[in-house]
């Protein structure tokens, strides 16, 4: 039970770097690069305003 729970947390902490990573990467792109992915500046300043623990 302790061990399953310390996974779960593990697991938790881990996604939540893995999103902070990708938002700090959309942050720093440029509007030709949001462009490529098919994505807006509006689009990217919605995912970095939401909290990290929300998808």
């Amino acid at each position: 039970m302790l061990a399953r729970s310390w996974r779960m947390l593990v697991d938790r902490l881990r996604i939540r770097r893995k999103r902070s990573r990708v938002r700090c990467q959309l942050a720093a792109m440029t509007e030709r690069e949001l462009q490529d992915f098919g994505m807006s500046r509006s689009e990217i300043e919605y995912e970095l305003k939401k909290p990290i623990r929300r998808k």
